[in-house]
């Protein structure tokens, strides 16, 4: 789950609303993106738009709860495998299930500014970046 530590301004930002993929499950603190106007995960390289703050099944009308995602704000999230070799400053990717962060670096998008942990399941904080 990828939650949100800190931002840059004091700014409050609007809970937006959207309607999910049919048939996509969606859980709290998942990465998202829109697609043909419908949230779908995002993963790898993609780079997030959202996260959720809801969760449930998608259908042709359901809508769930997302804060959009910008620059200045630093997440938390889980390392999916060990990353030994990582350091500040890398870039990785999201895993397949948009909940955690990758020991991947090539094409990443979450910019590492804190490691508080190098096993699977231990904690990075960072920013997404392009």
């Amino acid at each position: 789950m990828f939650k949100l530590q800190r931002k840059g301004s004091a700014a409050t930002e609007a809970i937006e609303y959207y309607l999910g993929t049919p048939g996509e499950e969606i859980e709290l603190g998942e990465l998202l993106k829109l697609s043909n106007g419908r949230l779908n995960k995002a993963s790898g390289t993609d780079v997030p738009e959202f996260v959720a703050l809801s969760s449930g099944t998608g259908n042709m009308d359901t809508t769930f709860a997302v804060k959009r995602i910008y620059e200045d704000e630093v997440y938390q999230a889980p390392l999916s495998a060990a990353g030994t070799s990582l350091n500040i400053g890398d870039k990785v990717t999201v895993s397949g299930d948009g909940l955690q962060a990758t020991a991947t670096t090539t094409g990443g998008i979450f910019l590492i500014t804190e490691i508080l942990g190098t096993n699977a399941g231990d904690k990075i904080n960072g920013m997404f970046r392009r």
